[in-house]
């Protein structure tokens, strides 16, 4: 008899059987939550930066007792 025909019947196949539903139903939620996310991300409501400030990239120079010249 083969392994899989063994748990096709009585308490064990049932149990079996709520194994897979569950595991259908997490796969589901999780497929579900992925596509949350990817919509929000492309969206543009999902990763924000907190420190973007405008006009920091300009180049300027330290003060004689820094150990850089220019920041």
């Amino acid at each position: 008899m083969l392994p899989l025909q063994a748990i096709g019947g009585g308490l064990v196949g049932s149990l079996a059987q709520a194994v897979v539903a569950v595991g259908s139903l997490l796969f589901l939620m999780m497929l579900v939550a992925f596509g949350a996310f990817a919509y929000r991300n492309l969206r543009g409501d999902g990763v924000e930066w907190p420190d973007e400030e405008p006009g920091d990239d300009e180049v300027r120079r330290g003060d004689d007792e820094d150990e850089w010249e220019y920041y």
